[in-house]
This record gives structure tokens, C-alpha cells and sequence, in this order.
């Protein structure tokens, strides 16, 4: 009897014991809790059965955390690899096509440090016409003072090619012959300021201009005419033409002049005439940042053209020889040279006479500065290594595994949500 006066069925044992505990019949089992007061008589004491998960050992127990948080950071520890990859593939595989240049010597240079950004044929000597002006213009430039009078022989007079006009006799100031040298190549002033060398006339000046080009760090070229007519071993190479342009380019009045789209010219009587630049590049004005440099045309040589042109802080210098179509090759090589920086072991052009000849190579950082941007004292070599390896790697490859990164990445990402 309980204490209500209700009456209690009696507790039925299985002779096996509870299947929860597995005891022996017989075997004392633990106290039942007391029913809640209140209950009413007869009412069933509902079953609650809880899944339990298998237990453990003690040592897989104790390793779950770091299994765990394994598991929780893997996803995004794979597509942050997968992001890195992508980022390192992505300047391999918008790497500009090849320049489509016509002419059968070429090349462009990174006027600051020499270094080739594309070239063909580069160092073949072949016929380069009135672009041999560049250097009578810079030889004249630095031996001549620049109100020194020069008069017209009657070689300039009976020159073949292009003439201005001068008439023998006449006496013509250095800075107005340079004008028409370089703005309507002139021939006539070519041999004007070749004849008046004060050492060996028109031949010393020829020896001084093949002295000038050495002293530049030119090494494929002979000159034997001061205008660019095909004389007998008359040749230039597109590499020499390239430092020959830049040279120009650092002397500040010949850069005005192949720079400037017209020039008010004064002859001897007075008079005054408007000379408009041969050169399209920058006398039609539709390249900004076009600074000259010199075209040339002959019917063996065809056109040739020394080209220069400055955008976002940088200037350009390319050469363009044999040509029929020479400003859409100039086009061609700036637009590619622009979108590209030197590569690891480009070519350098000509000797800077303000730096030793092993500087050149100090101005590509180290590998590893190229992939992170920072310079390191002192790179890890395997970091040194990798970032070889990333930039040698083909495009294709490179941009396969990047995308393959991301869709791993993405995958592990998809999987850990769910």
C-alpha cells in the first residue's frame, strides 16, 4: 500500500537482468527514482530513451579538438591557396600577344635601362638612310659651338636626295642647320656641317661619327656618309640606332627640335618660313607623348624610322628598318613595350657613361621582390627559388593551376557548409 492508499503493481525482474546493464538475475540494480507527487493512480510511466554514441578510447578522446579544428580550417586554407595561385597565374596569362611588325629589323628599348623589350634581327647591319642623321646631328651638336657660322660647300649643293636648298657659299649658323637636319632631312645641311670639320674636313668628320657611336656602346655599325646615301659599307643596326636615339634624346636641343610639330625658320635674306616635321609621329599630333625621333627612306633601304615615346613616367625607344608600313610598326612596338617590364636576363643596350657596365643588371630586383613587391635584404632562397620557377612556368600551366585551385578551393568550401 502506498501512502495515498493506492496500490503498486509489483516490479516484474527479468530473469536475465536489464538489458541496459547487462547485470545477472538477482543482481541489486539501482534505486528507482520516486514517482513525482501528484501523478494519478494507474497512470504509465512514459519509456525515455536517449542514442548514445559509441564511446571512445581515451586517446582518439583526447586528439577530436585538433581533428576538429583541422577540419574547420582546411576549406579555407585550400581556397586561400587556390586564391593565391589564381592571383600569381592571372599576370602569366594576360601576358600581351607578340607585336606584329612588318619591318626586317627591329627593336624596343627601355631608354632607362637599356634593356630589350623585343626585338628581330637586332644587330644586323643593313641600310638605314636618313636615320644616320642622328648621329651627324649628335656629332655636330657637341663639337660645333652653337653660334659657330659654317659656310655651304658646293658638295651640299649637288647632293643627291633631299635638299633645303642652300646655295654654295652661304654662311648658315650651326643651330639652323641642325633644324633642317633633323626637321625636313636636310642633306645639303648634312654636308654643310660634315665639310666644316676642322680636322680632315668631311672625312675626319666621318672618323669622329664612327668615334661617337663607340663611345655610346654601339658595335654593329660603319658610317661612310653623313646623309644616309648608300654608300659602299654604309650599314647601322637597329641595336645602334636604338642607343643612338636615346643619346639624342639627352642632348636638350636636338630633343626640342625632332620633338616639336613646326619650327619658324629664318633664312640668310630674312624671310621667315614654317617648317613643318617630317616625322608623322609627332607632327600630326596624334601620338601624345610621341618625342620624335628620325625617319629615313631610300628605295633599297625602304623606310626606317627611330621612334620615342613617354607614358606613365616611362620612355620608350623603338626602330623600325625595311619597312613599308613603318608607323603602324612603330605602333606595334611601343603598345607591346609599354605592357611589359624587362625580363629576367633581357639584353642591354649601350654603355650608360654615368653608371658602371654591370649596373644595368641591378635594376631587375631579385625574384622574390618581383612576386611580393617589397625588397628583402636577404630573400630566402627557396622563396628565390619558387618565384624563378612561377615566372619560367608556361602560360597555359600556370593558368590551369590556378583555375584548378580555385575550383578546389570552392569545392571545399561548398563541402565544409554542408
Amino acid at each position: 500500500m502506498g501512502e495515498l492508499g493506492e496500490v503498486v503493481p509489483p516490479l516484474k525482474i527479468s530473469p536475465q537482468g536489464p538489458v541496459e546493464t547487462g547485470r545477472r538475475a538477482g543482481d541489486p540494480g539501482p534505486s528507482q527514482p520516486e514517482p513525482h507527487v501528484g501523478r494519478r493512480a494507474g497512470a504509465e510511466i512514459p519509456a525515455i530513451t536517449r542514442r548514445r554514441r559509441p564511446s571512445l578510447p581515451a586517446a582518439v578522446r583526447g586528439n577530436l579538438p585538433a581533428v576538429r579544428s583541422r577540419q574547420r580550417w582546411l576549406p579555407s586554407l585550400v581556397l586561400a591557396l587556390g586564391l593565391l595561385a589564381g592571383w600569381m597565374a592571372s599576370p602569366a596569362a594576360a601576358a600581351p600577344t607578340q607585336p606584329r611588325v612588318e619591318a626586317r629589323a627591329a627593336v624596343v628599348m627601355d631608354a632607362a635601362t637599356g634593356a630589350v623589350l623585343w626585338q628581330r634581327q637586332a644587330h644586323r647591319p643593313v641600310l638605314v638612310a636618313s636615320t644616320t642623321k642622328i648621329l651627324t646631328a649628335i656629332v655636330a651638336n657637341d663639337h660645333y659651338p652653337a653660334r659657330k657660322v659654317l659656310r655651304v660647300p658646293e658638295a651640299a649643293e649637288r647632293v643627291d636626295g633631299t635638299r633645303f636648298g642652300y646655295r654654295t657659299g652661304w654662311l648658315i649658323r650651326r643651330d639652323q642647320l641642325l633644324t633642317t637636319l633633323l626637321l625636313v632631312s636636310a642633306n645639303d645641311a648634312a654636308e654643310t656641317l660634315a665639310a666644316a670639320w676642322p680636322d680632315g674636313g668631311r672625312a675626319g668628320f666621318l672618323q669622329a661619327m664612327q668615334a661617337e657611336c663607340a663611345e655610346l656602346g654601339c658595335t654593329d655599325s660603319t658610317w661612310r656618309d653623313p646623309s644616309g646615301l648608300e654608300a659602299p659599307g654604309h650599314r647601322a643596326s637597329a641595336a645602334d640606332l636604338a642607343v643612338l636615339g636615346r643619346a639624342l634624346l639627352e642632348r636638350p636641343l636636338l630633343a626640342k627640335l625632332v620633338g616639336s610639330r613646326s619650327v619658324t625658320y629664318k633664312w640668310p635674306s630674312g624671310r621667315l618660313t614654317v617648317l613643318s616635321n617630317h616625322n608623322h609621329f609627332v607632327g600630326w599630333g596624334r601620338d601624345p607623348g610621341a618625342l620624335g625621333v628620325k625617319t629615313g627612306y631610300t628605295t633599297k633601304a625602304r623606310s626606317t624610322i627611330v621612334a620615342a615615346q613617354r607614358r606613365g613616367g616611362r620612355t620608350l625607344v623603338a626602330v623600325a628598318l625595311g619597312s613599308d608600313h613603318m608607323y603602324d610598326d612603330v605602333h606595334a612596338l611601343l603598345g607591346y613595350g609599354f605592357k611589359v617590364e624587362p625580363a629576367v636576363g633581357s639584353e642591354v643596350l649601350g654603355v650608360r657613361q654615368d653608371q658602371p657596365e654591370a649596373a644595368p643588371e641591378a635594376t631587375l630586383p631579385p625574384a622574390a621582390d618581383r612576386i611580393t613587391g617589397r625588397v628583402a635584404a636577404s630573400p630566402s632562397p627557396l622563396v628565390e627559388r619558387l618565384g624563378l620557377r612561377i615566372l619560367a612556368a608556361p602560360v597555359p600551366l600556370a593558368a590551369f593551376a590556378g583555375v584548378a585551385c580555385l575550383l578546389l578551393g570552392a569545392l571545399a568550401l561548398a563541402w565544409r557548409r554542408h
